[in-house]
């Protein structure tokens, strides 16, 4: 029950910056949600992700400092800068926030439940009997869950997102 409010408070918390996000939502964004992971998830890309996990670490890059957005995590316990622009935060019950910008983050843990949205490769590893679910570009992984996937184990890598199309020479008007 107290997980089911944290994460409710947490959802509440998290509605500002869902909104931005859903305003910076281009063409060719992809989604990624998981639910209740035990693992690693590897996100490296260029969007926005909010997330929680029971314990474990989050490792953040930000391939974009000079930018406007920062990372926000709340609730570690530690905090450890591994060199410029990266840190790593551990701790039970520890939130974070990346709306914006490029990124690379690192979940290892359990009870990790995220959402994310943009342009980029994941990689999902899950682990331990119960390795949590996860889904892609839409699918809901509330009821009925036949949606979801278990996280894979071993790790597997999937596209988030189409990448921009290169844009087209616009074709030279004859003259005549």
């Amino acid at each position: 029950m107290r997980k089911h409010i944290l994460l409710l408070l947490a959802c509440l918390l998290a509605l500002p910056a869902m909104a931005s996000a859903a305003l910076m939502r281009t063409t060719g964004d992809g989604t990624l949600s998981v639910e209740d992971g035990q693992g690693r998830i590897v996100i490296d890309a260029r969007g926005g992700v909010i997330g929680r996990f029971d314990r474990g670490s989050v490792t953040i890059l930000d391939r974009t400092p000079e930018d406007a957005f920062e990372a926000k995590v709340w609730g570690a316990t530690r905090e450890v800068e591994l060199g410029l622009d990266r840190e790593r935060y551990f701790g039970p019950g520890v939130r974070f926030r990346l709306i914006g910008g490029s990124f690379r983050i690192v979940i290892h843990g359990a009870g990790i439940d995220l959402s994310a949205v943009g342009t980029g490769i994941v990689t999902l590893e899950g682990s331990g009997r119960f390795p949590g679910v996860y889904s892609l570009d839409g699918e809901d992984c509330g009821a009925p869950r036949s949606k979801c996937k278990d996280l894979p184990d071993p790790a597997q890598r999937f596209r988030l997102g189409t990448p921009d199309p290169p844009e087209r020479p616009t074709p030279a008007r004859a003259n005549g």
